[in-house]
């Protein structure tokens, strides 16, 4: 799984990778171009793509959940 996390208190984003889950890290005053910069290389094409659809694509099912001063996004199952 890959999730989102847009975090207030993010000021240098960050990729965390588990067992099962990915979580990319950024705060509110990072841009697609900031996550291009920091996965680049880290996921593949297709962990990048969902990045991209969980940030940008309006018709992509996402659930948003509030957790402290972080907004996680992540795909509908």
């Amino acid at each position: 799984m890959i999730e989102l996390i847009v975090d207030e208190n993010c000021l240098v984003p960050e990729i965390r990778r588990g067992q099962s889950q990915i979580s990319v890290v950024i705060g509110v005053i990072h841009d697609f171009d900031n996550i291009l910069d920091l996965c680049s290389g880290v996921l593949t094409n297709e962990e990048l793509a969902l990045v991209h659809k969980l940030w940008a694509d309006d018709n992509f099912p996402r659930t948003f959940t509030r957790e402290g001063a972080a907004l996680i996004i992540r795909a509908r199952d």
